[in-house]
């Protein structure tokens, strides 16, 4: 790299890290509790997850019947069924308020909007979603995810690359007996070359969740077509009842372990069904069932065994994304990584400050 690249490359990262970075360190702030959301929301809404024992479950029909004891009016719009039906039902309405109903006693636990308590806040705060346009709020956040990859990510790794075996053996070393604008741009560069690969992957991995052309990326490098579109409901008459749907639901994918049963918005839609099995390999391993929202019979089944190649590497970028693959290793590395995201912003700041009052002091 001329040193003429290299000083254009260093102003481009630099007005990236102050502007757009903020922005990343926003994203950092609000996804570190997320990263370990399956372990802490269960101690953070203990009243909304509570579970009984039980072998068997109440039907749906009468799950959702006591939900309208919080939530008398409005459409059904989704139904969340955990630990095959008998753990804590959710029950969301078209206002996005989802009642919690305990499976096993049909007790009402509580009422909590989507983006209510304090996940929900997080996860509203890290995907944007304030702004009321979701697709609006998706293309600003994967925007800013787009910048801090290729710009900060890369640019930066461009920048610090070792142009010397000399150079090589102290990269990776920590700043030791340096202080002021040399100790925060020793730091910036280790931490960010130590946090580079897991945040590269990690942002590549959104991409796949915002854009069109990521997504068709990964099909077209995988030789593999992307889904079918939604097959149409024909029938007419009156909806099936929940407890239809989900037992259809049963008997086609037995091992369903978490169940999301979609209901149509529009008339010709089916009802989606999206299944996670007991031996699914990451959280977002989806077998998809489309059903008649009438008869609640099978328009098609997609079991994600039998997916295509992108389609799997597709959920599991969305999971490597989460943080949900490799376990706990797999989260705390992503966590530790997003942990530096504020330390750099702080540091590159910092340091660019401090030489700006280096070159105004009088000589």
């Amino acid at each position: 790299m001329t040193p003429m690249v290299r000083r254009r490359l260093a102003t481009i990262h630099r007005w990236t890290g102050m502007t757009i970075g903020l922005a990343a360190t926003f994203f950092a702030l609000t996804g570190l509790a997320l990263v370990f959301r399956p372990q802490l929301q269960p101690r953070a809404e203990p009243a909304l997850q509570q579970m009984s024992s039980c072998e068997s479950r109440m039907s749906l029909d009468t799950l959702i019947e006591n939900s309208r004891h919080l939530h008398p009016t409005g459409n059904l719009q989704q139904i969340e069924i955990t630990s095959e039906g008998r753990g804590t039902t959710v029950i969301r309405y078209a206002d996005l308020q989802g009642v919690y109903v305990d499976a096993c006693t049909g007790a009402v636990l509580g009422q909590q909007s989507r983006w209510g308590g304090l996940f929900g806040t997080l996860e509203l705060l890290h995907r944007w979603r304030f702004i009321k346009d979701g697709d609006r709020s998706e293309l600003v956040a994967g925007s800013i995810s787009l910048a801090m990859g290729t710009v900060l990510v890369l640019g930066g790794l461009a920048l610090w690359w070792p142009r010397s075996r000399a150079q090589l053996k102290i990269a990776f070393r920590l700043p030791r007996g340096l202080e002021g604008q040399a100790f925060d741009v020793k730091l910036h560069r280790t931490l960010g070359a130590y946090a580079a690969l897991v945040l590269l992957v990690s942002a590549m991995a959104s991409w796949t969740m915002t854009f069109n052309w990521a997504r068709q990326l990964v099909y077209d490098v995988t030789l593999s077509s992307p889904p079918e579109k939604k097959p149409r409901a024909i029938k007419m008459g009156r909806p099936a009842g929940g407890e239809a749907l989900l037992s259809r639901t049963l008997q086609v994918v037995p091992d369903a372990e978490t169940i999301t049963i979609v209901y149509p918005r529009k008339a010709g839609d089916p009802v989606e069904v999206s299944v996670i099995e007991r031996d699914a390999p990451h959280p977002n391993a989806r077998t998809m069932l489309y059903l008649d929202p009438v008869s609640a019979g099978t328009l098609r089944y997609e079991p994600y065994s039998a997916s295509s190649p992108g389609y799997k590497v597709y959920r599991w970028l969305v999971s490597l994304h989460m943080g949900y693959v490799g376990g706990l290793l797999g989260q705390t590395l992503l966590f530790c990584a997003m942990a530096t995201i504020p330390v750099l912003a702080l540091t590159g700041m910092r340091s660019w400050i401090r030489r700006r009052r280096r070159q105004r002091s009088p000589i």
